[in-house]
């Protein structure tokens, strides 16, 4: 209705279409009321391997793009593989609470880490490690800065910490052993 003269409003061909979650967390369910006058299409989650495959082909055409010689290639498709690692493990272990209301992570956050890491141009890779720096930057950048909690925090830096030790075969000391060094000014 009309709020100025309270006539009926008429809407014709109208198409109106609507996206969700599954209810939980902060979202409540739907009424079968609501939903009747919808045509419902839901998808399932994408598998490990349909995952790999997406991002492992954004990160491949990357590398091939701004021409990263084989040793990088490897090393931008392990990135895939750890974000993946700390996309589930945020998804089981950091979940949403009343007072933590923002831990809610999905795909977007994954895409974030890897599409951040696909900004970079060949020129400003030194070496591995500030590849290795990078993709450790935007890990924290997306999952890090949201965690409210110390522990939280010490899991995802351990989580982190343990790929790049295990998979990536480099200690953090080595990657960020740049910033612990002391100027040459004396400070």
């Amino acid at each position: 209705y009309d709020l100025k003269d309270t006539s009926k409003i008429t809407l014709v061909d109208l198409q109106f279409m609507a996206a969700m979650g599954p209810p939980g967390g902060a979202r409540s369910s739907v009424t079968l009321r609501f939903t009747r006058h919808f045509s419902v299409v839901s998808m399932n989650p994408f598998s490990d391997e349909t995952l790999l495959k997406i991002f492992n082909t954004i990160v491949a055409t990357y590398m091939k793009m701004e021409e990263y010689n084989m040793e990088y290639m490897g090393l931008g498709l392990s990135f895939v593989l750890g974000t993946m690692e700390v996309y589930k493990g945020a998804m089981a272990n950091l979940l949403p609470t009343p007072n933590k209301s923002h831990y809610v992570f999905n795909l977007r956050d994954f895409s974030r880490v890897i599409l951040g890491v696909c900004l970079i141009k060949r020129n400003d890779v030194i070496d591995k490690t500030t590849f290795i720096r990078l993709w450790v930057h935007e890990v924290f950048r997306v999952f890090y800065d949201r965690l409210t909690d110390d522990a939280d925090r010490t899991w995802l830096f351990s989580m982190v910490t343990k790929f790049v030790v295990n998979n990536v075969k480099f200690k953090l000391d080595q990657v960020f052993g740049k910033l612990t060094q002391p100027e040459d000014n004396g400070r």
